[in-house]
């Protein structure tokens, strides 16, 4: 489908026979994978004597222009068009013995997950669907904390490109004004002495009626922040680039203090009362931000503080 879609991508009219043409196939091969792309949620306006377009422009994702926006060298990246899950994408990489740091990203996440098994919708050639691994060789005491400053890198990005009241909910949403934009998802694969960490982050560019209907808490995406659609290869470069020097940061044993003031300078949920779930349990306090560790200091009714770590618990806002 995308190199239909790349040919599309102008918004312009092009013929069944032009279309053939250029990929080397039938008018009926091509009417197939105008179908295709139908079935994967994008519009198709097909007039007779003039021939087929998508109502507007797509600059789609290709390594040519995540390099031209400064996306490492030294970050193998992989671009499937469509795929369940990059994360998993970069597991079987890391099985087969690729080589870290690696980046996958996709114009379509069809299974994606966040925290606590929860679905990310991620539309098509819309939105930012990518995984990041790093091999840490210190093992997997050097990582605690890291989503924490992957959130830092992510808030900062929005916030460079112009994006204003940023937060970070902890302990793994970017917020804009109150609703998720972004959300972050880190799984480990430890071998005795190594730990691999795939970062993956599902961020909103561009949402789609269907993508909003189908999420049920407050959210936004750039184009509505910005009034206008960013480049997702610039965006992608950008964060690579801090998850770099995140990852580097932390092999050096500098965890999550490096970040600790700048995660808080983002922390919507300070001083704030806040619901904490559990499982079936429900308990109300206030945040009272982070430890060094990157735990939440819960105050408890009673005034007493706890340490909470990620996991399966839940805070919202009371």
């Amino acid at each position: 489908m995308r190199e239909v879609l790349k040919l599309l991508s102008d918004s312009k009219f092009h013929s069944g026979e032009a279309l053939g043409e250029a990929l080397g196939i039938t008018r009926a091969a091509v009417w197939k994978r105008l179908k295709k792309i139908e079935m994967a949620g994008i519009k198709v306006h097909s007039v007779k004597g003039r021939g087929y377009r998508i109502p507007e422009p797509l600059i789609l994702l290709e390594e040519t222009r995540l390099r031209e926006a400064g996306l490492p060298e030294s970050v193998a990246v992989d671009i499937p068009f469509d795929t369940p899950s990059t994360n998993d994408v970069l597991k079987k990489k890391i099985s087969l013995g690729a080589k870290l740091p690696a980046l996958v990203v996709t114009e379509h996440q069809t299974k994606g997950k966040g925290r606590r098994g929860r679905a990310w919708e991620s539309g098509v050639a819309k939105n930012i669907t990518m995984s990041f691994a790093w091999q840490f060789e210190q093992g997997v005491s050097v990582v605690e904390g890291l989503s924490l400053a992957v959130g830092v890198v992510i808030a900062q990005a929005l916030r460079d490109m112009g994006v204003t009241n940023t937060g970070l909910k902890w302990p793994n949403d970017i917020h804009i004004d109150g609703k998720k934009i972004c959300g972050i998802l880190l799984e480990l694969m430890a071998d005795q002495d190594v730990c691999r960490v795939i970062i993956g982050i599902g961020l909103n560019v561009e949402s789609t009626p269907e993508q909003q209907a189908k999420v049920d808490q407050p959210w936004t995406d750039l184009t509505s922040c910005l009034s206008c659609t960013p480049d997702r290869n610039e965006i992608i470069a950008n964060i690579t680039k801090g998850l770099v020097e995140v990852c580097e940061a932390f092999a050096l044993g500098e965890g999550v203090k490096q970040y600790h003031p700048q995660w808080q300078a983002f922390d919507v949920l300070f001083d704030q009362p806040i619901n904490v779930f559990s499982g079936a349990s429900q308990r109300k306090g206030i945040a009272r931000g982070i430890d060094q560790s990157g735990a939440l200091l819960f105050e408890t009714e009673q005034g007493d503080i706890e340490l909470l770590h990620g996991g399966e618990i839940s805070v919202r806002k009371q």
